[in-house]
């Protein structure tokens, strides 16, 4: 073998493997990308929370009847997914007319946390204007709240606008 061939040959496995680890590093990306998007659909319930359709616990600071829907979001300070969906939450209290949020912390309300027997963050309690518990669950991204406020929003309880 000649020394042109040589570098030749040499040149375009050079070539090829730089074309394969940048296709590999594309093809990791793609499977982030993917991971958010398979994501559970749907609020789930975690065994915790009050009952749906009975009345919400009596949390004092809260009045359910200045809304059609009261929105309740337990957070914890410790929480990386409460601190990503509290502020798309606010954007949608913004949009609906409807909907009061309320958020409560751990670490400043933990008696509230215990009335409405909840242990995990974030978990969200939709609460119509009677007091009566429409819908609630852990929501790990954005897209379940708004699907558990609309599946709220629809209860035979609740008027929608």
């Amino acid at each position: 073998m000649t020394g042109g061939v040589w570098i030749a040959s040499y040149v375009l496995l050079w070539v090829a493997v730089v074309v394969l680890g940048l296709s590999v590093a594309v093809l990791l990306r793609q499977i982030g990308v993917l991971h958010t998007r398979v994501a559970p659909m749907g609020v789930h319930f975690a065994g915790e929370g009050p009952d749906k359709d009975l009345p919400a616990p009596d949390a004092g600071a809260f009045d359910y009847g200045t809304n059609d829907l009261t929105l309740m979001a337990f957070t914890s300070p410790t929480c990386e997914l409460c601190e990503q969906l509290v502020p798309g939450l606010r954007r949608i209290e913004s949009s609906y007319d409807e909907v009061a949020l309320r958020t409560v912390s751990s670490e400043a309300d933990s008696q509230v946390f215990a009335r409405f027997k909840v242990r995990s963050t974030p978990y969200l309690v939709a609460i119509d204007r009677e007091g009566i518990v429409r819908s609630r669950g852990v929501a790990n991204t954005l897209d379940q709240a708004e699907e558990m406020l609309a599946e709220a929003l629809q209860s035979p309880g609740t008027s929608s606008s």
